[in-house]
This record gives C-alpha cells, sequence and structure tokens, in this order.
C-alpha cells in the first residue's frame, strides 16, 4: 500500500506530504481545490505522460515521491520486475518511487534510488495500481472497451498477445501476397520492359570508370594537330632551339658550367649551382620525353567510334540516373526482378499456401479466445449479478454476451467461415443490462441511466478485483450523477472493496465520506499572494462531521445538516476514528 506521498511544485501543490494507510481513505474539498491535481501527481509516479505544464508557476522542476509497502505476492512479483530491469531489489518490502519534471518538459525517474526509463518505471509500479478515472462510465459504453474489461477479467493476456502475432504474421504475408498479385496482373508487360533494358545494357557492355577514359581520348583526338604543333614548339625550344637562339638546355648548361668555376671561389653560390644541375637534369628529361612521346595523328574514324561510344554510355546514364555506377547497379537490380517475375506465379502459390497457414493458425487461436471468453463473461456475469442487490439494484441483471465479428468486405486477412478476424480475435463483446425485474436486457450503451452506470462501473470493478486484485485502487469521481441512497450504496460497495486492499477515492458525497477509514480535506489557500492546495487529515469525529455537513449543505450549515452530519457518519464504516494510526497530513518545512 502507499505510505507515504510528498508533492513538490505541482500545479497549485507548492509542498505537500501525505501519511495514508489500509482501507479506504477519501479525499474530498470544494470544486477546483486541488483533488485531481493530487490524483495525477500519482499517477506520475505509476508512469503517465508527463508534461511542463504540470510544473508549478515560477517552479524550475515539479516532483512526487512515494513509499509503498508491499508484502507477500504483491513484493514478490515486484521484485521480479525489478530484477528484470536491473534494478534495486525490495529492501523489507520498501518501494521507493519518484518522478521529476522539468519545466522544458523533460522528466528523470528513481525507483529505489537508482535512474530508471519511464517504461522501467511504468513496468514495476502498473501491477500496483487500478484507476479508475471520471470518465470511466463513458469509456464502459464502447465495444472496445467491454472486450478489454472481459479479457482482463479473464487473465489470459498471453492467448491474446498470441492472438495479436498470429493476426500481424498472416496480415503481413496478405500484403506481400497482394503486392505480388499486382506485379503478375501486368506481368508480362513488364517483363518485356525488363529484358529490353537488360538487352539494352548487354549490348552496351558499360564498364566502371569507362566514360572518363573516353572522355581523356576524345579530348586527345579532338585536338590531334593542335597538341602536334604545342610538342613541336616545346621540344624545339628545350632541344633545339631555334630563329638564331640557342636551345633551353644549352643556355642552362653554359650558365651552369659559369656558376661552377665562381663558386670555387664563393661557398654562398654553391646552392645555385645545384638548383641549376637539376634543372639542366628536369629540361633534358623533359626535351626527351616529348621527342620519344607517341605522335597522336588524327583519326576521324576512330574519334567518331570514341564519340558514339560516350554517348551509348550517357543515354544509359541519364535513363538510369547518376553515373556508371547505377547502371551497373540498376542492371543487377534487372537481373534479380527478371528472376522474380519468371518465378512470380510459384512464388505466389508459396505465398497463398502459407497465408492460408497462418489464417488457420489465427482462427485457432482466436477460437480459444472465444470459448475462454464466454466462459469468463459466464463468471462475470454472475459476479456482477452478485454485487447489484448492495447497490440498490435488487432486480438488476448483467449479461456479457461474446457474439460472432462480423466479416468486413475485401479484408486482406478472413477466416474461411465468413466471419471477421482481427488482432483481438473474432469476437464482439457487449455489457447487456436491465435494472428492472420481467425487462429484456439491452445493451448497457441503450438503457442505462448515468446512476446506473455509475452502480454497474463499480459492481464490475469490484469483480475485476476479486479475480486480479492489486494493492492500490484509484477512483476519481466515480460517483458523478448520483447522490442519496445510491450514493449510500457505492459508499458501502468502496469501503467493502477496501476490505483486501487500499482504495483512495475523490468524491463529492457525503454519504461515501461517511464510509471512509480517513478522510483527507484538499483546501485552497493563500500564502505569500498565491493560490496553493493544502490536504488536511480530518483526525476527530467532529472534524469529519463538519466536512460531512459542508458536502451536506454547501456554504450554510445549519443545526439540521450538522445532525444528519453525525448520523451519516455514525450509520458508515467510518463511524470512529480508525484505530489504527490516522493518516496526517502536513505542509513540509
Amino acid at each position: 500500500m502507499l505510505v507515504h506521498v510528498s508533492v513538490r511544485d505541482i500545479a497549485l501543490i507548492d509542498a505537500v506530504d501525505v501519511e495514508l494507510g489500509p482501507g479506504l481513505t477519501v479525499l474530498s474539498g470544494e470544486t477546483g481545490a486541488g483533488k485531481s491535481i493530487l490524483v495525477e501527481a500519482l499517477l506520475l509516479l505509476f508512469g503517465a505522460r508527463a508534461s511542463s505544464e504540470v510544473v508549478r508557476t515560477g517552479a524550475v522542476e515539479g516532483s512526487v515521491q512515494a513509499l509503498v509497502q508491499l508484502e507477500g505476492a504483491d513484493a514478490r512479483q515486484a521484485d521480479r520486475l525489478l530484477a528484470a530491469s536491473g534494478l534495486p531489489t525490495l529492501e523489507d518490502g520498501a518501494l521507493v518511487l519518484r518522478r521529476v519534471v522539468s519545466r522544458e518538459g523533460r522528466s528523470k525517474q528513481l525507483v529505489n534510488g537508482a535512474l530508471a526509463t519511464v517504461a522501467q518505471l511504468r513496468a514495476v509500479a502498473e501491477p500496483l495500481i487500478d484507476f479508475t478515472g471520471q470518465h470511466a462510465q463513458q469509456a464502459l459504453l464502447r465495444p472496445a472497451a467491454q472486450l478489454a474489461l472481459l479479457d482482463g477479467f479473464a487473465g489470459h493476456d498471453a492467448l491474446v498477445e498470441r492472438m495479436g502475432a498470429s493476426w500481424d504474421k498472416a496480415a503481413a504475408l496478405a500484403a506481400e501476397l497482394e503486392d505480388l498479385r499486382r506485379r503478375l496482373a501486368d506481368k508480362e508487360q513488364r517483363l518485356d520492359l525488363v529484358r529490353f533494358l537488360l538487352d539494352e545494357l548487354a549490348q552496351v557492355r558499360p564498364q566502371l570508370g569507362e566514360d572518363e577514359r573516353l572522355d581523356a581520348e576524345r579530348r586527345r583526338l579532338a585536338n590531334a594537330e593542335r597538341l602536334r604543333a604545342s610538342r613541336a614548339e616545346a621540344e624545339a625550344l628545350l632541344l633545339e632551339g631555334g630563329d638564331g637562339q640557342a636551345d633551353a638546355l644549352s643556355q642552362l648548361q653554359r650558365a651552369l658550367a659559369a656558376l661552377q668555376r665562381a663558386a670555387q671561389d664563393d661557398d654562398a653560390l654553391v646552392p645555385v649551382v645545384r638548383t641549376l644541375a637539376e634543372a639542366c637534369a628536369l629540361v633534358d628529361d623533359a626535351g626527351r620525353a616529348l621527342r620519344s612521346a607517341a605522335e597522336v595523328a588524327a583519326d576521324p574514324e576512330r574519334l567518331a567510334q570514341v564519340e558514339d561510344r560516350l554517348d551509348a554510355l550517357k543515354r544509359l546514364m541519364k535513363k538510369h540516373g547518376g553515373d556508371l555506377a547505377h547502371v551497373l547497379a540498376a542492371g543487377d537490380a534487372l537481373e534479380a526482378e527478371a528472376v522474380t517475375l519468371d518465378s512470380a506465379a510459384e512464388r505466389s502459390e508459396e505465398l497463398e499456401r502459407r497465408l492460408a497457414a497462418a489464417i488457420d493458425d489465427a482462427t485457432a487461436t482466436a477460437d480459444q479466445l472465444t470459448a475462454r471468453r464466454k466462459a469468463a463473461g459466464r463468471k462475470l456475469g454472475d459476479a456482477v449479478k452478485v454485487e447489484l442487490p448492495a447497490l440498490g439494484m435488487q432486480a438488476g441483471r448483467v449479461e456479457v454476451k461474446v457474439e460472432p465479428l462480423a466479416a468486413v468486405a475485401d479484408a486482406p486477412v478472413a477466416r474461411r467461415d465468413g466471419h471477421g478476424l482481427s488482432s483481438r480475435g473474432s469476437d464482439v463483446v457487449t455489457v447487456h443490462f436491465t435494472a428492472n425485474a420481467g425487462e429484456a436486457l439491452e445493451p448497457l450503451a441503450k438503457v442505462a441511466s448515468g446512476g446506473e452506470l455509475s452502480r454497474v462501473l463499480l459492481a464490475l470493478k469490484r469483480a475485476l478485483l476479486l479475480a486480479d486484485p492489486v494493492p492500490v485502487s484509484i477512483f476519481d469521481e466515480v460517483d458523478a450523477g448520483v447522490g442519496g441512497a445510491v450514493g449510500d450504496a457505492i459508499g458501502e460497495r468502496l469501503h467493502a472493496i477496501a476490505a483486501g486492499r487500499q482504495v483512495l477515492c475523490i468524491t463529492h458525497l457525503p454519504q461515501i465520506a461517511a464510509r471512509a477509514d480517513r478522510h483527507l480535506v484538499v483546501e485552497k489557500a493563500v500564502d505569500a499572494g498565491r493560490t496553493v492546495s493544502r490536504v488536511r487529515a480530518l483526525e476527530s469525529t467532529a472534524a469529519r462531521t463538519e466536512e460531512l455537513a459542508r458536502m451536506l449543505g454547501g456554504r450554510e450549515i445549519t443545526t439540521a445538516t450538522r445532525k444528519h452530519a453525525a448520523e451519516l457518519l455514525a450509520r458508515g464504516a467510518g463511524g470512529a476514528p480508525p484505530a489504527k494510526k490516522p493518516a496526517r497530513a502536513k505542509k513540509s518545512a
């Protein structure tokens, strides 16, 4: 159970510490006082989505921390989950959860002092709490919610998961087969095109880097005469001279000889002599290279061949995109596609066989789910029927119907018997209800009033919690739209639920508050010019009577109202202060 909760800088709460105990704890207070804020802060500890909007204005960050004391099977389960996540295990059954939300929207989670991800926090904390929010009645009207509710009661999570995996496998095969069939529809046309493209590539037979080599050859052939003249001129200037001028090599050699004599008398000229000697050697090598180089002769026929080849390569590159590397890759892809298309018929038959087997597997799993759901539906209906008289519906009846899911036209995955198939199986679950003797059962969404819906929801919750107990249950204003005797009946059932677990309930009904083992009041106050929420524990019968009177009479609290409140408290399970240590709530220093 939750032993201690500490909230800092969350919405209207600046600093609140609350000590809790077993049984039914009620939170009351004026609308807008911050009751739901306290619950939302608690849900952050159980993995709810964190937003920077929850941080109190002016604060850098907000935080929530709780000490949860576990024992027996709950402690063993928590230890298994902690160990699986690599987190510190329980110490004397104590689990410490902490969530910090920054103004920037980032959150930090700690489990038993160790940093954790939100997923790790949720994996450890979610099995410890059952939350029923303000809109649970409306959610209960949705068929998907009724299906999930029945599956939760049946406790066949592994089978539901297997159903989802079977469906996913069948759906993936169906999608693959559909894609192949689309390609088969124009197979011959596509295969003709693929073969044409492959023939075109085979005729050209491009080589990687070939375009660059051919382009260099084209430039040489196109400028053969200019290249020849330039080479001859350079060779003459270097080695032969002309127009009465000595060649460059001879002049360099004369300069070298002159400086060699001078260098005998001046050491500073030695580096220059060395440089000239290297220049003579380089010029000589260059001249000899020019003289021995192959003559580039004009060859119009070869030039035409090169240009034709380049044009062919460019057409391929334009058609297949990019450079020759892309062309060669496209060729590989076309060859693979040709093989696929050639064997498409065989592949289609194989996929059809595999899809049929996958659908049979999914159908078998769905049939198992149907059988279990029908059995669980009967048990759930009986369990709820037992609860209804205590909630003021002596003639109330509930039947959980499990009916075949309608087939969807052109569904990619369908059963052979014509019924529908989905990732949740082949069933539609609807809760049927009547509050009156002799009246036919009708879908809950059609016949239940607001007050009846609240009571049916509570009866369903009671049955679920008996089937799958959790240490902590939170009810956030599930009494909306009811009052009087119905409110008293709901309070009685909430107190009965709390006999086996810790229950926290936000309520506006004094009939429910009177049943509490401990009563906390959430109030708004002004501190240093700012509105804050405070939590105050009612530790005496007089304090509880006064709060019940406020809930009964509003602003005008009369002697009669106080007397009525005292009578409610005397009748309720919490008629006397709890024998155990009372809850205390205080603002932290």
